[in-house]
């Protein structure tokens, strides 16, 4: 499974929540805790001050985190770079071999939070490598059961081999919901896949908008896994257009994130 697994860390209060999820899901992996400061507006005159006072927070953050991990017997290094977070992260990514990468998705701390704000949008886009994308109510399940979203599109393929191999690994309950068209070929593709892993999962078909089934099922599951690909014409064309990479249905089902989604990037 996943052996090299990158925590992008920030100042949100549930950060602790987020690590000690992931690590119980993979707790002999290798993890980067990476944080990065970015001045944006504070760029200017007071840099150095500002730029003094947001290491210092930071810093306080990925210590506390390192005692808590300390603590778990996990494997881990601590990173804090300073710069502009997307290029940052996803270099730094690159760079150590990482294969997933775990973000918090919230933005902004008002009442109505946005759950894909602008910096996890654009690492959607530009991922090369899995994402777990992860938001309130993360509760650690022993074996935790998997909704398996599918359009049956080529690039479903790799993340309906991730779902089997996780329910293999968690032992965990496997749900394959199979939208739009082809159903039928869908499910036969799954079936080989799934018996190729030595897991078996149940089927389901798309009865209403593909949103609100997606909804539905994450009810009485733990974790989804999807793809970041699509069968629209459009995403050929997103290296050239890279918010052509965010499928309309997994804008909106990040965005409303009923359940911890792990998002595989073709």
């Amino acid at each position: 499974m996943f052996k090299k697994i990158m925590i992008m860390v920030d100042n949100s209060p549930i950060m602790e929540n987020v690590v000690q999820y992931v690590t119980s899901l993979f707790p002999d992996a290798f993890y980067y805790l990476y944080g990065v400061v970015n001045l944006g507006a504070f760029s200017g005159y007071y840099s150095k001050i500002v730029s003094q006072q947001m290491k210092e927070i930071s810093s306080e953050t990925l210590r506390n985190l390192s005692l808590m991990l300390e603590s778990k017997a996990i494997k881990f290094n601590l990173f804090l770079d300073e710069g502009e977070p997307v290029s940052s992260s996803l270099s730094f990514a690159r760079k150590n071999s990482v294969d997933m990468f775990v973000l918090e998705t919230h933005a902004g701390l008002s009442v109505n939070k946005i759950k894909l704000g602008k910096t996890t949008a654009l690492i959607i886009e530009h991922s090369h490598v899995p994402l777990f994308l992860l938001s309130e109510d993360l509760v650690p399940v022993k074996h935790p059961g998997i909704l398996h979203p599918t359009t049956g599109s080529k690039y479903s393929e790799k993340a309906t081999y991730i779902a089997g191999e996780l329910a293999k690994f968690w032992e965990g309950n496997l749900i394959t919901l199979i939208l739009r068209e082809n159903k039928e070929e869908t499910k036969k593709s799954a079936i080989q896949i799934y018996n190729s892993i030595g897991i078996e999962s149940e089927f389901y078909l798309q009865e209403e908008g593909e949103v609100p089934s997606i909804i539905n099922f994450a009810k009485t599951n733990d974790v989804i896994v999807g793809s970041r690909g699509s069968p629209r014409p459009t995403y050929k064309f997103r290296f050239l257009v890279h918010s052509f990479a965010i499928d309309p249905t997994v804008r909106l089902a990040v965005s409303l994130l009923p359940k911890p989604l792990l998002l595989a990037c073709d």
